[in-house]
């Protein structure tokens, strides 16, 4: 019987042993089971070290975008210290503020332009509308906390910078007393190099167009009014790095009979309809920059082959050819009044100067273009 016995307990005792090693058997397994870092760690760690794909992936396994490290520090303050300017867009994108602040009270920009190796950070934030009058703890603003880097005093980040911190009292009182114009960005470039904005309030959004019932709603550069010659075909650049999200490389211009059409219908409406206010614009190029604004370029006489949907884009690129496309020269097939028409929205609709009066918005553009793209006196009497 003990025989027996002992025969069953050892039998037993191989099945356990055999459940155990396949991991089959309840309660046991053959290894512990290690548990792996989260999505959030793992989006915290892949900022650190400037990793996109993993950063992307984490957010997209659900990671929590508002996490912060263990000094307060968000995700996109940690990629503005180390410098890791691929990462400011998307993390923009996912929902972080620009202007959102750490413990201490330092926002993004006050880490890129304190900590980052590079310049573009800073770049790239203040072209998202980063505020650089915000108030640390100790009543630091990011120009103070810029001296000490190399990187951004020495660069033209640092001296657009500086020219933002320290408004002139004239400029201030066209605004308002606002130092800064929350939601517009900054350390933009006009399209044309060496031009500033035109002197005409007629060129400038928010004035009126009677032929068609209608606002412009950018900025014009006619030759005589910007302080460089403007000709059929001068290159036009990216007012900021981005992505291009529209490039009309097959358009056709309109003939006379079609562009008179489409007046015909701005004038019998009470406000030019969106459709054919696109159409009038002629040939365009429209570019995404961080923080979602929207630069077009209207008018133009042609566009580059490499410039396409979804190509990048670095500030100063050449994305077009000055032209006269959508007007009822063009459609006179002349090649008259060429110029560079450029308009900068925040969404899909608000356009830069809209509601604005001239002596605003001529303020506006100097904190978006800065203070060198200033006309040196304008029609309406004001001298910069």
């Amino acid at each position: 019987m003990a025989r027996v016995l002992g025969f069953i307990l050892a039998f037993a005792a191989l099945a356990v042993a055999a459940l155990w090693a396949t991991g089959l058997l309840p309660g046991l397994s053959r290894t512990p089971e290690v548990v792996g870092p989260t999505p959030t760690e793992i989006f915290i760690s892949a900022t650190e070290a400037g990793n996109v794909v993993s950063v992307t992936d984490a957010l997209a396994q659900g990671a929590a975008v508002s996490a912060t490290d263990a000094f307060g520090r968000t995700a996109l303050m940690i990629a503005a210290a180390n410098g890791h300017a691929a990462l400011i867009d998307p993390l923009l994108d996912a929902g972080l503020g620009v202007n959102d602040v750490s413990l201490g009270g330092w926002t993004a920009l006050m880490f890129a332009v304190h900590e980052s190796p590079n310049a573009e950070t800073a770049l790239l934030l203040l072209n998202a509308g980063a505020d650089p009058h915000v108030l640390d703890s100790d009543g630091r603003r990011a120009l103070e906390l810029a001296n000490g880097n190399p990187a951004i005093r020495g660069s033209g980040v640092g001296v657009r910078l500086r020219e933002l911190t320290e408004w002139s009292e004239d400029l201030l009182a066209l605004r308002g007393g606002d130092a800064f114009a929350e939601g517009w960005p900054s350390l933009y470039i006009v399209p044309i190099a060496d031009a500033t904005l035109s002197s005409r309030a007629s060129h400038l959004p928010g004035a009126p167009r009677y032929y068609r019932n209608g606002t412009h709603e950018g900025f014009d550069f006619y030759s005589g009014t910007v302080s460089v010659e403007i000709t059929y075909g001068t290159p036009q650049r990216a007012v900021a790095s981005g992505t291009v999200i529209r490039a009309d490389h097959s358009y056709e211009e309109l003939t006379l009979e079609a562009y008179e059409n489409l007046i015909d219908q701005a004038r019998a409406a009470m406000d030019t309809p969106p459709e054919i206010l696109d159409a009038l614009r002629g040939q365009q190029v429209w570019i995404r920059h961080p923080g979602g604004f929207v630069s077009r370029y209207a008018h133009l006489s042609g566009i580059p082959d490499g410039l396409v949907v979804g190509a990048s884009v670095n500030q100063g690129e050449v994305i077009g050819f000055t032209g006269n496309s959508g007007t009822e020269e063009a459609a006179l097939g002349t090649e008259d009044g060429p110029h560079p028409h450029v308009e900068i929205w925040r969404g899909d609709e608000t356009y830069l100067g809209q509601g604005l009066s001239t002596e605003e918005i001529y303020a506006v553009a100097a904190q978006v273009f800065g203070l060198d793209a200033l006309p040196p006196f304008t029609d309406g009497g004001l001298v910069f």
